[in-house]
């Protein structure tokens, strides 16, 4: 069997169709999802891409990985700290397959064949067994999607003020977008002619965002969802063409979400400097279609987690899971809704991601449940600062009344679990 995962950068779950969402932003991940199972609620493990693609990739909580930032992912790189235990792309290689993926980033030294254009490769590994991953890029800012999609969700043009049509140009071209006030690193680096060789070119700018600039912005990111969704149905497109479509497993999920307004941002942490663990930025899309393993149309309700993924594809492709593994199989909850699966995931981010400035060494960690989450703002040089949030998901999905002072048994019981937590051994050699 064979393994494509598709990883696009920035997908949030709640604007996609099966996920409820009234618009037609995705007919063909709508169709994936009908022909295979869908994890109605998942959740990435940060709000920036690097420590979560990790993350993904190794089945380990951020807190153990440790990689979260420039300054520990050096630490990853030059210690080849991943060399302490057999990590996933190792056994997939001692058991024959191709690993190749984009070339954006090698991540964290889990090492892969470099890849330029998705289709040549399926096209080229057609009669190798494979584990391909493709982590493209449209719903990421700048959102500036092709015809006709620039328009297809686009309120009526007498309802857009001029500021939000101003907005909209800068939403079109720019990649990071920030409050007033803040600075990244990238401007910072800008403004000293030091800037580092960048993966991509970048563009920064700050902008104050109000209530009624979502919807046109929204509309925007939209369009990029259904040009993704037109580009994902070109590759499962060649998998059939190739008559190879039902012997390879199709993994659709997402580093992490976006903000869209909700908080007065757009994006997520290395773009807004404004980085947060709200469900908007941390709920994901997870579905996986493989029919000779797998039920049909099945949605799962229960919380899963990134950390997951790859034990669940190792578990259906046959092959053990490092023992240092924190993420589980999912496979139990496809044959059933009663299955017996952990209550509580984990999440750690920086608010600036790979755009926070040297000394910045702010923190924020939460821990979910279906019912709760408990947020923890942590910053080690201004311990004023430092402050908890709780909020109860079922009846404030939008995170908005904080019950810290209301719950605070609960609060209590949901800090002993997050500290244990954080207090958790790391590969890192300086944690």
């Amino acid at each position: 069997m064979n393994v494509l995962m598709i990883v696009p950068d920035a997908l949030r779950s709640a604007n996609l169709g099966c996920y409820s969402y009234p618009k037609k932003t995705s007919p063909y991940i709508d169709k994936l999802a009908k022909e295979g199972i869908l994890f109605k609620n998942a959740v990435s493990t940060a709000s920036h891409t690097m420590p979560a693609m990790v993350s993904m990739f190794t089945g380990l909580d951020p807190i153990t990985h440790g990689v979260d930032g420039p300054k520990t992912y050096d630490v990853w790189i030059k210690g080849k700290l991943w060399k302490k235990w057999k990590q996933p792309f190792e056994i997939l290689k001692e058991n024959e397959y191709i690993t190749a993926g984009c070339d954006q980033w090698m991540y964290a030294g889990l090492k892969y064949v470099e890849v330029k254009d998705l289709k040549n490769a399926i096209g080229k590994y057609k009669n190798d067994k494979f584990f391909l991953w493709w982590a493209p890029y449209q719903t990421h800012l700048p959102y500036n999607p092709k015809s006709p999609y620039d328009a297809m969700f686009m309120p009526e043009e007498s309802t857009i003020s001029e500021s939000t049509k101003e907005k909209l140009r800068i939403v079109k071209s720019t990649m990071i977008i920030h409050k007033p006030g803040l600075v990244s690193k990238f401007e910072q680096q800008q403004a000293e002619g030091i800037l580092e060789p960048a993966t991509h070119p970048r563009s920064a700018g700050p902008m104050t965002f109000l209530e009624e600039d979502k919807s046109a912005i929204m509309a925007l990111y939209d369009g990029e969802i259904r040009s993704q969704d037109e580009e994902i149905e070109g590759y499962i497109r060649k998998l059939e063409e190739l008559g190879i479509l039902d012997d390879t497993m199709v993994v659709l999920t997402a580093d992490h979400g976006e903000e869209i307004g909700e908080r007065g941002s757009v994006g997520h942490s290395s773009c807004s400097l404004a980085g947060t663990l709200y469900d908007e930025v941390v709920k994901v899309p997870l579905i996986i279609r493989y029919p000779k393993a797998l039920p049909e149309g099945k949605v799962v309700e229960t919380q899963v987690s990134l950390t997951d993924v790859m034990p669940t594809l190792f578990d259906i492709m046959g092959f053990e899971t490092p023992k240092e593994t924190e993420g589980h199989s999912l496979m139990p909850l496809t044959k059933g809704d009663n299955a017996d699966f952990k209550e509580e995931a984990y999440l750690e981010t920086t608010p600036c991601g790979w755009q926070a400035l040297q000394g910045d060494e702010r923190k924020i960690y939460a821990i979910r449940t279906p019912k709760m989450k408990l947020i923890y703002n942590y910053d080690p040089n201004n311990k004023d600062k430092c402050s908890y949030e709780l909020y109860n998901l079922k009846n404030d999905p939008g995170e908005k009344r904080n019950l810290i002072y209301d719950m605070p048994d609960v609060a209590n019981q949901f800090k002993d679990k997050l500290h244990n937590w954080i207090k958790k051994p790391s590969f890192l050699l300086n944690k």
